[in-house]
């Protein structure tokens, strides 16, 4: 008898397209359970949520071996399915739509975890001007050489129920497929997420300091320049950031422990992509369909945590009775009201939430939630391009605020600021907004961070909200390089 909790059936597996083994969740973790994927050879990322509200914090997954790819660098796409690639002149909703036709659909059952396997990947911030031409390409990109899409094909799935203590395995089993290569799949990764894991050590930090092409000086003269442009009523807003970097030596994945450990967040992933691994913390959902509906999440106000619960609580009355920080946010709910309304059914826009008080691990934050109803001609992919990027990271209006950012910051974003998460096999989509975010780039770290300009900030006063924002995820770096993440591979006991 073998040790599962649920096994499917030959009908089952053939019914809902895939094959499903559940297992007790009592003597691994998902980190634990992803190093020892990682041990046994498989490629896999990581997807986790904590100190989030309305239960964000239920179910981490593991997409383990992807069948498929879709890349794209800003001009073309590539498409890699089934042992074959192919490259056409698709913009990026478009490349991604293409490989989720291809990847076909299941159908929903109750026994499923919210994600069953479906492309997961990002958008880089720099798309914007594929969705929108009058955006310019920023002039310096030297440093952005990793794909400006990139998505691949999980149909593979390892779901961690925390709340029932369930492990589900799921793997892909299309209907022109034999059924006993998934079950095999199914039941090695059910014994692999038990293997031995071999942890990566501590990482070594090989740079002096903190650096950035964007100096502290160039970037308060950018504030006052977009204090005048708003005063002369190009923008009423536009969100100005800043890129630090340190170079290390050591494995990206001692980084996400690190960061998981010191903040915490809804959307927290682990991805690794030609040139680039994603190490995300983000606290905003960008946009998710599910079940053809539609939600986004703008956050705008900011205040760190204090020292005690008295001054915790301080701050927090304080950015709520805020009038900058107040009108800064209506700016973006509206905005993302307007972005809602280009693919709802009419009448079906509504804010579900309004400014509510949301305290994070290191921050607290004005967070709104604004719902809608899908139109019947449009489906997720139509709801990201409306959506992205977002106005809490662009501005508003959001095409100027974006032509202005290209030509004040000194580099093009990359994957900042653009979209990271899924689109799963029932057409239901959830992307995080890829901020609070680490691209490493080899042995480069880059961390970086924005502020909302409006009439009323202060250079100093936005340069310090920057800086604050980075120091979560520079500190995660120090704390990364710490004995606490040993042994180191090689350790006798590993």
């Amino acid at each position: 008898m073998r040790p599962f909790l649920y096994e499917s059936t030959n009908e089952e597996a053939r019914e809902h397209g895939l094959f499903h083994l559940i297992l007790p969740l009592d003597i691994t973790s998902p980190v634990r359970a992803y190093l020892s994927l990682k041990t046994a050879g498989h490629h896999c990322c990581l997807l986790e949520s904590a100190d989030g509200p309305d239960g964000l914090a239920r179910y981490s997954f593991i997409g383990v071996n992807p069948m498929g790819t879709m890349q794209h660098d800003g001009s073309s796409c590539t498409l890699q399915w089934r042992g074959e690639t192919e490259t056409q002149d698709w913009g990026p909703i478009e490349g991604l739509r293409e490989a989720v036709t291809r990847s076909g659909t299941i159908g929903s059952h109750p026994g499923l975890p919210p994600f069953a396997g479906g492309w997961i990947g990002y958008f880089g911030y720099d798309l914007a001007r594929n969705l929108e031409p009058s955006i310019p390409a920023h002039p310096n990109s030297d440093r952005a050489t990793a794909p400006l899409a990139y998505f691949e094909y999980f149909g593979d799935v390892i779901a961690f129920d925390h709340a029932a203590q369930r492990i589900h395995i799921l793997a892909d089993c299309p209907a022109d497929s034999p059924l006993d290569p998934a079950r095999e799949r199914a039941i090695r990764l059910a014994f692999d997420i038990h293997a031995k894991a071999v942890l990566p050590g501590p990482i070594t930090i090989t740079s002096d300091a903190v650096t950035s092409r964007y100096k502290k000086e160039d970037y308060e003269k950018h504030v006052g320049k977009l204090r005048g442009d708003i005063s002369e009523g190009e923008i009423f807003q536009a969100v100005l950031s800043r890129r630090f970097d340190r170079t290390i030596k050591g494995e990206a994945f001692t980084l996400y422990r690190a960061l998981r450990l010191s903040n915490p967040a809804p959307h927290m992933f682990y991805f690794e992509a030609p040139q680039v691994t994603l190490v995300g913390s983000s606290p905003e959902r960008l946009v998710s369909v599910r079940n053809g509906r539609v939600q986004t999440r703008p956050i705008a106000g900011t205040r760190p945590r204090g020292k005690d619960l008295a001054s915790d609580k301080a701050l927090g009355n304080e950015l709520i009775r805020n009038k900058k920080e107040r009108a800064e946010h209506d700016m973006l709910v509206d905005l993302a009201r307007n972005d809602l309304g280009r693919i709802a059914k009419i009448g079906t826009v509504e804010l579900m939430r309004y400014a509510t008080l949301e305290r994070f691990s290191r921050v607290q934050h004005l967070v709104s939630v604004v719902e809608a109803q899908l139109r019947a001609d449009c489906d997720a992919l139509d709801a990201l391009a409306a959506t992205f990027p977002a106005g809490t990271v662009s501005g508003a209006p959001k095409i100027r605020a974006m032509e202005l950012i290209s030509e004040l910051e000194p580099e093009a974003r990359g994957p900042y600021a653009g979209a990271f998460g899924y689109v799963d096999r029932m057409g239901n989509l959830d992307m995080a907004i890829t901020i609070r975010t680490m691209c490493v780039y080899g042995n480069d770290v880059a961390v970086q961070a924005g502020a909302g300009i409006v009439h009323a900030s202060t250079p100093s006063g936005e340069r310090a909200e920057v800086d604050h924002k980075s120091a979560a995820l520079l500190e995660a770096i120090e704390l990364a390089s710490s004995p606490v993440f040993g042994p180191p591979s090689d350790h006798p006991d590993n």
